[in-house]
């Protein structure tokens, strides 16, 4: 195996440690599936999109494809030193999050885990290495399929980014000495980010009337669910 690029080993397990779903996924989508609002493809802040350990810098980025491309993989993100990935996804606002869907491989190339980290947008390596827990942690079959990965929504109703940490592969010692993703797709619901309710505090012996009221605060407060 190459030399590593970057500092960290493969001696940390998750395996006991966090909150396994082996039945959470699902094969073979049907037509159509995902098509409408719950796709979160235009809600990706996909220009900060960042990839660690890439063979390519911007492969991150390329994974996040349109829901009619998600068997495409011609462009695919691949790890570089050995088989871990680090991928880490902002969003342009709130998102309540249902599935996370992926497309990987061909067959030791496949990731062996998924581990989901929600709101942990500067997780490295070294993070990983210290234990941190992860909101959620999948098994990846070895399948040519698209998968879809239902999260527990309590854990995921309030995500402005989230971090895919790819611990390894199915190669089991193989030829297939990196990890291969070619789709990352999100299903849920995205509302906008609100602004903290303005308020104006005096000095102590201010002349209220030295100050001018902004005007529209309490009707953009109103037509923001904030008029109280």
């Amino acid at each position: 195996m190459p030399d590593h690029h970057h500092d960290h080993s493969h001696s940390h397990s998750c395996a006991d440690e966090h909150d396994y779903s082996h039945d959470g996924h699902d094969h073979d989508l049907p037509p159509g599936t995902g098509i409408g609002e719950d796709v979160l493809y235009e809600k990706i802040d996909r220009a900060n999109v960042v990839a660690l350990n890439e063979a390519e810098e911007g492969m991150g980025q390329r994974v996040i494809k349109e829901w009619d491309r998600r068997e495409d993989v011609e462009e695919y993100l691949e790890s570089d030193a050995d088989d871990q990935l680090i991928l880490r996804v902002p969003f342009t606002g709130n998102i309540k999050l249902r599935s996370i869907i992926l497309k990987s491989g061909p067959a030791g190339f496949t990731p062996s885990k998924m581990l989901v980290y929600a709101n942990d947008l500067s997780l490295d390596f070294s993070d990983l290495e210290s234990g941190r827990e992860a909101t959620q942690e999948f098994e990846v079959p070895i399948t040519s399929d698209v998968v879809e990965f239902a999260v527990k929504a309590t854990k995921f109703s309030n995500v402005r980014s989230l971090t895919l940490f790819f611990p390894g592969n199915h190669s089991g010692g193989d030829d297939e000495e990196t990890s291969r993703v070619s789709f990352v797709g999100f299903k849920g619901s995205w509302s906008a980010l609100t602004r903290d309710p303005v308020i104006t505090v005096y000095e102590a012996q201010a002349n209220p009337a030295d100050h001018k009221k902004v005007q529209g605060t309490a009707m953009g407060m109103s037509g923001l669910g904030h008029g109280q």
